[in-house]
């Protein structure tokens, strides 16, 4: 009778139905709901605590169920979160998971937190991931070989939905996709990296996406200093819409063609209701040059859609010779391929930052520029609208003066 007694004890506390005063939860600093549905992890309480491991033993114990993170809790990132162990479950962040800034553990670390062959994970509610970035942002100007982290990178991994969550302070890359991911949706986000000092937050990309299929980016605000939303080699049927980027490098293409021998791909996709403030182009495809240093690439059947710039340098911006010299790109044009490439209905004002350009497209001689423009009505603060082309095909869409270079 007494070990029945003690049978009985020991189920009660695992499915978390311990009377008031149970025995130690296990796995350490876990509380686990009924049947392990939902489990809490316990936050340390310092920055001297790594909550990691509390973090990822909540997952394992709830790996279909719901890991939440209190709204009054910050839980210490001092070491990288992995979501293995995780198989449908659902993580609900109310309160903060902050970085540590631990230059000597996080150099050369790919990044803070990872989903790597996962399937099934939904990531949601009203908390904060905060890298930390501004630490490295100023770090990184005097210990110039430091490789900072990309805060988020979902790899090789399926059926992933990321809602209602800030991602900020981003040591490098906020959201990297790649690993031929499938199936992800980013839906409500915040992101925002802002530098307090005079050392800006370069390199802090959006959303990084490629090599990746079916990939939404959807109703989501983006402050940074780098790409909002980029398609890297490999990405294809990715939907980016309703998206504010402020202040970034735009919604862009590349770069492509970069590795010797690479032959880099981006495919089916389409940028719709967007609008650009601040940014350095509103839209961009940039490719490395030729020669035996670089590779070759295509772009296709890829469209700008309901685009509006407020204050953008450019409205759209190709480049073929993307971080070269134009000696060096005469020598060695990039054979780049565009095709079925649409920039529709493109609205607002520029920066007048290059005056009365409002669009610079420096199309390659050695490849092709299958682009189209349709109902484009952008302006310069001076009301002219002056489009600079290379190599552009006749039955553009607008009128075209030659210049055009990067």
């Amino acid at each position: 009778m007494f070990k029945i007694f003690l049978k009985t004890v020991a189920a009660a506390s695992l499915i978390g139905l311990a009377p008031a005063d149970p025995i130690p939860i296990v796995p350490d600093r876990v509380r686990l709901g009924p049947r392990a549905s939902t489990c809490t992890p316990q936050a340390g309480g310092s920055s001297s605590v790594d909550d990691v491991p509390a973090i990822q033993a909540a997952i394992k114990a709830c790996p279909s169920g719901t890991i939440v993170i209190p709204s009054d809790q910050t839980y210490h990132i001092n070491s990288q979160l992995s979501f293995a162990g995780c198989s449908g479950c659902t993580f609900e962040l109310n309160g903060e998971l902050l970085a540590s800034t631990d230059f000597g553990y996080w150099n050369g670390k790919g990044e803070i937190i990872y989903l790597q062959n996962i399937k099934g994970a939904t990531i949601t509610g009203s908390g904060t991931i905060n890298g930390n970035g501004q630490a490295s942002w100023d770090y990184i100007i005097t210990n110039t070989s430091y490789k900072r982290p990309y805060l988020i990178r979902v790899d090789g991994s399926t059926n992933i939905k990321m809602s209602g969550i800030t991602i900020k302070n981003a040591p490098s890359f906020h959201v990297v996709t790649g690993g031929n991911s499938k199936d992800i949706v980013y839906s409500g986000l915040t992101l925002y990296s802002v530098s307090s000092s005079s050392n800006v937050a370069h390199n802090t990309d959006g959303f990084d996406i490629g090599p990746a299929s079916y990939v939404t980016v959807e109703n989501t605000k983006i402050t940074n200093d780098d790409d909002c939303v980029v398609l890297k080699p490999g990405a294809s049927y990715v939907t980016t819409t309703g998206v504010t980027c402020v202040g970034s490098h735009g919604l862009s293409i590349g770069s492509l063609s970069g590795g010797a021998g690479s032959n880099d791909i981006v495919t089916n996709s389409i940028f719709k209701d967007c609008t650009m403030i601040g940014s350095t182009k509103a839209a961009g495809i940039k490719y490395y040059p030729g020669g035996s240093t670089h590779g070759t690439g295509s772009v296709s059947n890829v469209t700008w859609q309901d685009i509006t710039c407020d204050t953008c340098d450019y409205a759209i911006q190709i480049s073929t010779c993307y971080m070269s010299t134009p000696a060096a790109c005469s020598a060695n044009p990039s054979t780049g391929k565009i095709s079925g490439v649409v920039f529709s209905r493109f609205s607002g004002t520029t920066s007048g930052h290059y005056k009365d350009v409002v669009a610079n497209m420096d199309c390659s001689v050695g490849g092709t520029c299958g682009i189209k423009i349709e109902d484009f009505t952008v302006m310069a603060p001076s009301g002219e609208s002056e489009v600079l082309c290379a190599h552009t095909p006749n039955n553009l869409g607008v009128a075209c003066t030659s210049g055009a270079s990067g």
